[in-house]
């Protein structure tokens, strides 16, 4: 058994008593403002959740999905093809993120003809959707990526506002928020996104 602390009078023992509370309360003050800054540097710095708004990513990703985007995923790396994306339009800093998948790289050629998608003239046959693309938007006609220009499309492909369609077009790395890495709404499947 511990030893009990003896006092000489009661205020000694108040003052005790106080200057515990009060070391009680600087512990818990410390340990929230620790929780604070770190909530604040992840949401701010590194991971952020999103909201999937539509049907464009089905069946990757449906209406009302919340996922995780990691917002440094693309400072020591280039995005990659068929990677998934969270952006939001330069005009638009308001607004919603948008959710697609990256297709066309920079320097790359671009051309949807006969419901296929070609890249620097070449069909891409391992897109991760099996749907003859009946809208071919701004990519009838062949078009050249810029340096740090991207095409996205939804894995929807008939029901996608895109980069076909000149109100998003292709997409600049600095409007890229970060890459879609994890599904946390609890409806459908939780865990990694993969191709």
């Amino acid at each position: 058994m511990g030893r009990r602390r003896r006092y000489k009078s009661s205020y000694d023992r108040k003052e005790f008593e106080l200057k515990d509370f009060l070391s009680g309360i600087g512990q818990w003050a410390i340990a929230i403002l620790i929780v604070v800054i770190l909530a604040y540097s992840i949401v701010h710095f590194g991971v952020q959740s999103v909201t999937m708004i539509g049907q464009s990513m089905n069946p990757t990703l449906n209406n009302q999905d919340v996922t995780l985007i990691n917002k440094r995923a693309y400072t020591f790396a280039e995005p990659k093809r068929y990677d998934i994306i969270a952006f939001k339009l330069k005009e638009d800093t308001d607004g919603y993120f948008n959710i697609k998948r990256i297709i066309g790289l920079p320097g790359e050629t671009i051309q949807i003809k006969n419901g296929k998608l070609f890249i620097n003239g070449e069909i891409l046959t391992d897109l991760p959707f099996d749907d003859l693309i009946m809208t071919e938007g701004l990519a009838l006609e062949e078009m050249v990526l810029g340096e740090e220009e991207y095409f996205l499309m939804g894995d929807n492909c008939n029901n996608s506002e895109d980069s076909r369609y000149a109100n998003i077009g292709n997409i600049s790395e600095k409007e890229i928020s970060g890459k879609v890495f994890f599904r946390i709404s609890p409806r459908t499947d939780f865990g990694a996104l993969e191709k």
